[in-house]
């Protein structure tokens, strides 16, 4: 089974924590499968083994940052679309967003990876459930998730994704994030394929709490404004990579 791990920062997140981000996973897991990071602007990445996409996220990543004001919603497009260029262009079995605020801690057995990512199943993830109004609405912790792309319904995946932000389709969304689009999706498509839900306790914040804990730390909003790349690599003994 053919892993490959992608990301996305620009230059001010990763001169904040993405590069130690970037060093935990050289340290820990480069030897396992590769890291593509799509680097607004083309800013110089400076971590050995790891591969810069650049930013050619395409015109209607263009159009969608035209036409909308929310700071929120575009930020968070960039996410989006930085997953929406990986799923046309890297050659894979399996597709692995990690957010540039995780840290790596140690290897990962890649038989873990594989038993959370089955041929049979089209994506591996965390759900989340929120309810606004008496009305439920699934979203994903989107820090981390499997898309298998080998899946039969991989491509079905794909377009619906794609085709929300690309016609911005918001009914049924509790908001214009990437979670919230990504747990539509998945939604949708477990209807026909069988999917994953790696947050079997029902936890708001499920990655420390899972299979996954001992592996990764995602820094959250706040904890992580605390954080610098020099205090991430002195705390978890990565090695500068300036």
């Amino acid at each position: 089974m053919n892993f490959a791990a992608i990301t996305s920062m620009n230059e001010a997140y990763y001169k904040h924590v993405g590069k130690s981000m970037l060093g935990s996973f050289k340290k820990n897991w480069s030897h396992l499968f590769p890291m593509h990071v799509y680097n607004e602007d083309n800013f110089l990445i400076k971590v050995k083994t790891i591969e810069s996409m650049g930013w050619d996220l395409g015109d209607h990543y263009k159009l969608f940052q035209q036409r909308h004001t929310n700071r929120k919603i575009l930020q968070f497009s960039k996410k989006a679309f930085s997953i929406i260029k990986a799923m046309e262009k890297i050659d894979c079995d399996r597709l692995i967003w990690i957010d540039a605020d995780t840290i790596i801690k140690k290897e990962i057995p890649l038989q873990l990876l594989e038993l959370m990512s089955p041929d049979d199943v089209l994506s591996s993830h965390f759900s989340v459930w929120h309810e606004v109004d008496g009305k439920k609405y699934h979203s994903c912790e989107t820090g981390f998730f499997i898309l298998n792309k080998k899946h039969p319904g991989f491509n079905k995946f794909y377009s619906m994704y794609k085709t929300i932000y690309e016609n911005d389709i918001t009914h049924d969304l509790r908001r214009f994030y990437d979670g919230e689009v990504y747990g539509k999706t998945v939604e949708h498509m477990k209807s026909t394929y069988k999917v994953l839900n790696l947050n079997t306790g029902k936890f708001k914040t499920p990655i420390p709490r899972s299979v996954l804990a001992p592996y990764i730390d995602h820094l959250k909003a706040g904890a992580k404004d605390d954080f610098t790349n020099e205090k991430i690599e002195k705390l978890y003994n990565l090695e500068s990579e300036e």
